[in-house]
């Protein structure tokens, strides 16, 4: 299965996900995306953008916290639109699954498929 064949497996399995995106948190650009409609590029790197301020936020705080470097791996950021929730893989820190989703309930299936993707990227699927 292609990483593009995963995208749309979980864009499928994921209860109300009309979009989701591979990407790079460092470059900001989407490297792969399933989508219900066509969205214009500037509209999804946008969405990427979005995950890397996010996460870079939330590093920030978990470093300045006295824990060990314990970051988390994912992001939930409500529009008045929809749902968007961020995974990035535990080893490529720049990798990031994106999944805009109507409603925050499907947090658990966005991190599974996430998983899956991943593990493709890297080569172990």
């Amino acid at each position: 299965m292609t990483i593009s064949e995963c995208l749309d497996e979980m864009r499928r399995g994921v209860p109300g996900c009309s979009l989701v995106s591979f990407g790079d948190l460092k470059t900001g650009l989407v490297l792969r995306t399933s989508a219900t409609r066509q969205h214009k590029q500037d509209y999804l790197e946008e969405i990427i953008q979005q995950g890397a301020l996010n996460f870079g936020v939330s590093d920030a705080l978990t470093a300045g916290d006295g824990r060990p470097e314990e970051t988390e791996n994912s992001v939930i950021v409500a529009t008045p639109d929809d749902v968007r929730i961020y995974v990035r893989s535990k080893e490529s820190r720049s990798d990031v699954v994106c999944c805009v989703c109507d409603r925050a309930e499907a947090v658990d299936g966005v991190k599974a498929y996430a998983l899956k993707i991943f593990q493709k990227v890297s080569g172990e699927a």
